[in-house]
């Protein structure tokens, strides 16, 4: 039985307070061909976290590769003690997280960043993720669902091979549609297209949308959130180095002419629509 905070507050900014962990790895197991979800216990960071925040792994016990891996927050249990990520095995840094066992430690920094907003006039949440995005969603589903707020879920994947966690997605009562490019499951074609789809069921009430995924389809939900004027959060998945805002690599263009950039790390990952600029 996965338990949730009942200390969070919505719209935290971003976490400085910081510091290197360990943790032991309990369980690393493939979900999909190449997506794994990995297990760690830590009790510090599964009481203080929060949906939308990070932390930035190490990945080896040496120094290659030197930089540490960002993974939003996926799933944790309060009461257990432990937090999982969600990672799809497309690198040397994540081939290398793929080899951790049972019982291993493994060293990591954070939390970090900031975390997405649930406004007082929301009274239903609409959530949309593009492949990996998924990952902070479902977390943010966790807090939702102790609220009894209701959710509903767009998901698109590249192809059924990609899709994993619906029993988590069940669990937690979020109705859900599924998008696929090439049509193997769900809507075929690109989840944006399968929001316009069903854009009248999103017209009902005071909903919000919280989105994740690649910038090109995060682009297209602005423009969509704008047309039916429907409040927008996004958490932008980007390569991190320090994870602080220290090296500055992880801009992004700000939408105010005041800030020529903000920074994921820093500033995000979670963000008003409203306040970058993903057309550049």
């Amino acid at each position: 039985m996965v338990t949730y905070m009942n200390n969070f507050t919505s719209g935290q900014e971003a976490n400085f307070n910081y510091r290197i962990h360990t943790g032991h790895v309990l369980l690393n197991e493939k979900l999909t061909s190449n997506i794994v979800r990995i297990r760690i216990a830590n009790s510090e960071i599964a009481q203080s976290s929060h949906p939308g925040q990070f932390v930035n792994v190490k990945t080896s016990g040496n120094l290659v590769p030197l930089l540490r891996r960002p993974f939003s927050i996926h799933r944790l249990d309060e009461k257990s003690g432990w937090f999982e990520l969600l990672y799809q095995v497309i690198g040397s840094g994540t081939e290398l997280l793929a080899k951790f066992d049972k019982g291993d430690i493994i060293n990591f920094l954070g939390p970090l960043g900031n975390t997405f907003s649930i406004p007082d006039q929301c009274d239903r949440a609409i959530l949309i993720a593009g492949g990996l995005g998924i990952a902070p969603l479902i977390f943010l589903g966790q807090i939702l669902s102790s609220q009894n707020m209701p959710a509903t879920l767009f998901w698109g994947n590249q192809s059924k091979e990609n899709i994993c966690c619906l029993s988590d997605i069940e669990q937690l009562g979020i109705n859900y549609f599924l998008s696929t490019d090439d049509g193997s499951a769900g809507f075929k074609g690109f989840v944006t297209e399968l929001v316009l789809e069903k854009k009248k069921q999103m017209l009902s009430g005071r909903p919000h949308i919280f989105a994740c995924g690649p910038n090109i389809m995060l682009n297209k939900i602005k423009e969509i959130s704008a047309q039916l004027e429907i409040p927008c959060q996004f958490s932008l998945e980007t390569i991190m180095a320090c994870g602080f805002g220290v090296c500055l690599g992880c801009n992004v263009k700000s939408a105010d002419p005041q800030k020529t950039y903000q920074y994921v790390c820093k500033d995000g990952p979670v963000f008003q629509s409203n306040e970058i600029n993903l057309s550049e």
